[in-house]
């Protein structure tokens, strides 16, 4: 054995054997969460193994010929069955010196991955060194070396890997798209502006760089000197639209909405063919509310570029919110045919059917969603027309066959079922539902909050803050839970201050949250802070526009004696939701 070399001690499969120094990434895992093996003296499982068919062998590549001492192989089979056992402090050096010992790139690979796992960095940028020195054009190594350099601020090294790896890219964008990539997930976001700025001083006449910057400046939330970079890349290249979009950004963080929708007005109007600009601008349009505006850029898009997912989906759902369902229709089921967005096209499509009041055809779409964003919904909407048809028996005997025939997908049809009978107002019914399905998956959050809302319905508070405190106990940080449990004690208690304490929770958690922030202004209402009240409760109710939420506004409106305000709110909301159970109370209690 002193005689063979390292690359032959590669190809006889010893180290496969040892720790399988091909596939390092997953030997790290399968070692941290096992802490050991099952499978025999080895610690080779069969996710290993297969992986072993796939991997290059030694015999692929060329590698340098060296003698492996007794001390090498010491140290890599230690390193191995050390890190096997979880014991990184002693593997992490070992396998650093079996790479110091060696000229073979993947024992420095190895070392790297070992060492950065067990989170000894240093160990791991000497090795990634090491590794750089041994394959000098290694792309991979380069950004390990990178990252570690970044770990460790080490900004010189990192600009030189960096500009290292922008110099040899195909092209600047390229180059500069990884730099800006690697950058972005650094913890420090300053340090990463400092350092593109740096390398954006040795390429001070290329656009890619500087739009580098400002990317680079947004995440740093300095938002001038974004703007400033981005205004930079286009005085170098004034078609450069990927700085135009940018741009955009940047003025709407600065609360600068109508620079940026002119900014892309014109930048579209210079460049009328670019695709890309116009679907960016159609996007701010929609977002300003401009839906007229907006439909009008994504049909440009889609007659410039006809397989353009993305705007041909935005233009059916524009379509769709202003009730052109026969346009709608045509253009999700050409997504169809392009094979795109499959999933959420049935759902839409299962919408639109419903729209046009053929329920059959709704259903028959809805039946086709089986995973994804869109299955809750589509499965709510199909038992909401069954039960319009009065055929409530039929929905809940589906939703128990559905839970017997997949059970890990159980809760699911029962939150769905318990939503049906909640819609329904049979709260009794959807509390026994639950109670079952608790039986069955005790201590399940969805089905606690679920149960404690119904529970709520029916006067039985109690139950329901026993519910949402079982959550809080499982996960004391469930801005949920905290919201739903500060507003009950506001709503239907006088226990004010305590309800305040979950509240703000909730809402340090989730501060842009209009649920959360409705219970801010409600919390403030009940203790008597009118001017808070309002201000929560309006910047909720300009989020949304929800209904509730405009019962709640309206009422403080009316004690603060803005009865014509109030007012104003109450019909606003009477025209979106006529049935509001609680508006309309809210109104006949103040303006019988």
């Amino acid at each position: 054995m002193a005689n063979m070399d390292v690359t032959g001690f590669f190809r006889a499969g010893f180290l496969l054997r040892a720790g399988r120094v091909v596939s390092i990434s997953w030997v790290l895992t399968a070692c941290a969460t096992s802490g050991g093996s099952d499978d025999g003296p080895t610690g080779v499982s069969s996710a290993a193994a297969a992986q072993e068919t796939t991997a290059p062998t030694p015999g692929d590549v060329a590698l340098p010929q060296q003698e492996l001492t007794q001390q090498v192989m010491f140290d890599i089979l230690l390193g191995e069955i050390a890190g096997q056992r979880g014991r990184f402090d002693v593997s992490a050096p070992h396998y650093l010196q079996a790479a110091l010992d060696t000229n073979d790139p993947r024992v420095a690979e190895r070392a790297v991955q070992i060492a950065t796992f067990s989170k000894e960095y240093k160990i791991a940028l000497r090795a990634g060194r090491h590794w750089l020195m041994l394959d000098n054009t290694s792309l991979e190594a380069r950004k390990v070396v990178t990252a570690l350099a970044l770990k460790l601020d080490d900004t010189d090294e990192v600009v030189t890997q960096l500009d290292y790896i922008i110099t040899h890219s195909k092209d600047p964008h390229e180059g500069f798209h990884l730099a800006t990539a690697i950058l972005a997930r650094h913890a420090n976001k300053q340090v990463s502006l400092e350092v593109m700025e740096q390398l954006a001083s040795r390429y001070p006449d290329n656009a890619e760089a500087w739009l580098g910057v400002s990317r680079m400046a947004i995440l740093a939330d300095e938002l001038e000197r974004a703007l400033e970079a981005a205004d930079q890349a286009l005085r170098i290249q004034p078609d450069l639209y990927q700085a135009e979009v940018l741009r955009a950004q940047i003025l709407i963080k600065q609360d600068k909405k109508e620079q940026a929708l002119q900014a892309l007005e014109n930048a579209v109007g210079q460049q009328p063919d670019n695709a890309d600009l116009r679907f960016a601008y159609g996007r701010l349009l929609l977002d300003s509310g401009d839906l007229e505006g907006a439909r009008a850029q994504f049909q440009e898009v889609v007659g410039l570029e006809p397989g353009n997912a993305d705007a041909l989906f935005s233009l059916a759902l524009l379509e769709l919110e202003t009730q052109q369902l026969k346009a709608a229709e045509r253009h999700l089921k050409q997504l169809l045919e392009m094979g795109e967005k499959e999933q959420a096209v049935y759902y839409y499509l299962g919408y639109t059917a419903q729209e046009r009041g053929d329920d059959e055809a709704a259903i028959e779409w809805y039946g086709k969603v089986e995973a994804g964003d869109y299955w809750t919904q589509s499965r709510l909407r199909m038992s909401n027309i069954m039960v319009k048809q009065g055929r409530l028996d039929d929905v809940r005997q589906e939703m128990q066959t559905l839970r017997r025939n997949n059970p890990e997908n159980a809760v699911d049809f029962y939150l769905i079922e318990g939503q049906v009978l909640s819609d329904l107002v049979l709260y009794d019914d959807a509390y026994k539902l639950y109670t079952e399905a608790l039986e069955h998956h005790p201590d399940n959050g969805d089905l606690l909050y679920a149960r404690s809302l119904v529970a709520e319905k029916t006067d039985r508070i109690d139950l329901a803050e026993q519910d949402m405190r079982r959550i809080l106990a499982d996960d004391p940080d469930d801005a949920r839970a905290l919201n739903a449990l500060g507003y009950t004690l506001a709503d239907r208690t006088e226990r004010y201050d305590e309800a305040l304490v979950y509240i703000e929770k909730a809402y340090a958690h989730k501060p842009e949250d209009p649920a959360i922030i409705d219970s801010m202004g409600w919390v403030h209402y009940r203790l008597g802070n009118l001017d808070k009240a309002q201000e929560y409760l309006q910047q909720a109710y300009d989020m949304t526009g929800d209904s509730e939420i405009g019962a709640h506004l309206g009422e403080v409106m009316w004690m603060r004696g803005e009865h014509a305000d109030a007012r104003r709110v109450w019909q606003e909301s009477l025209e979106k939701s006529p049935d509001n159970a609680v508006l309309k109370k809210v109104i006949k209690r103040f303006t019988p």
